[in-house]
């Protein structure tokens, strides 16, 4: 897995281990939240708008009633579509959901070692509705019960595991080799790098690389590369340290009117309008 990638900001749980999150935003191609993965379990359901999700296996798109699912050490990243997006999320961790019983080793510990590959996108009322009546649960403060919260996630992953497949080694293989090339981008992703130079230095055919990149990222090379700029310069933007030139700089743009161009096309503001916005 790309250690580069894990989010290492803790989650604070409350009494029934479950994080519950609400989001809306009527601007389209705006970043829910950029490519990352966890060792917990991370469900979106989408109210209205919809979803691009990005996965290290496509990018998919999440409609109304719609649920994303991505399981431990499952890349993903998330972006509002044309009309903006109204989602919730609830994260948990699945190995604080394990105990003794027979069921719990038989459905639970395989999602725990990665063994169980599940749809990234699920259309089922029952699990919808799962989903909803937890979200009631955890928003309910005056008559909020933490059993019965983690009730409805026991539910949840009963649901879930009726719709989990087990991977083939070689798709893992493939996998794995090809996670080494995203990693060096992970970490060169400022310096001038195409995937004409990426797929010679890792020995692909630069047709096939640029591909397998997509299938892999869910993004184009270009795209990809992009992203992780901006979210670098988000970051540094909104922290205000440095001079709105030099972060352009140090994002790989050496024309810092491109980069307020490009930053702006990305997230419908200019970087002006967020500098210093943490301080």
């Amino acid at each position: 897995m790309l250690d580069a990638y894990k989010e290492l900001v803790p989650i604070v749980y409350g009494e029934s281990s479950i994080k519950h999150l609400y989001e809306n935003t009527d601007r389209a191609d705006r970043i829910c939240f950029g490519m990352h993965w966890h060792d917990r379990m991370e469900i979106n359901l989408v109210i209205s708008g919809s979803m691009m999700l990005r996965s290290d296996d496509g990018h998919y798109e999440i409609m109304p009633g719609q649920v994303a699912v991505s399981a431990p050490r499952k890349m993903h990243g998330g972006f509002s579509g044309s009309r903006g997006v109204e989602y919730h999320t609830i994260m948990f961790d699945v190995e604080k959901f394990c105990n003794s019983t027979p069921a719990s080793g038989k459905y639970l510990t395989p999602i725990l070692k990665g063994e169980i590959i599940f749809p990234r996108v699920i259309e089922d009322i029952n699990l919808k509705n799962t989903f909803s009546q937890l979200i009631q649960i955890v928003e309910d403060r005056t008559a909020y019960h933490p059993l019965q919260a983690e009730g409805k996630v026991y539910e949840i992953l009963g649901i879930l595991s009726g719709c989990g497949t087990i991977p083939t080694k070689d798709a893992v293989k493939m996998d794995k080799k090809f996670y080494a090339i995203i990693k060096y981008v992970n970490d060169h992703f400022s310096e001038k790098i195409t995937s004409k130079d990426i797929s010679l230095k890792f020995g692909y055919n630069e047709t096939y690389f640029c591909r397998r990149f997509k299938e892999v990222t869910g993004l184009t090379f270009t795209k990809y590369v992009q992203a992780l700029r901006m979210e670098m310069a988000i970051k540094l933007l909104k922290a205000g340290k440095e001079e709105i030139r030099y972060i352009a700089w140090k994002c790989g743009y050496r024309d810092v009117s491109y980069f307020s161009n490009c930053f702006k096309y990305h997230f419908g503001f200019r970087p002006s309008e967020i500098y210093g916005m943490e301080g």
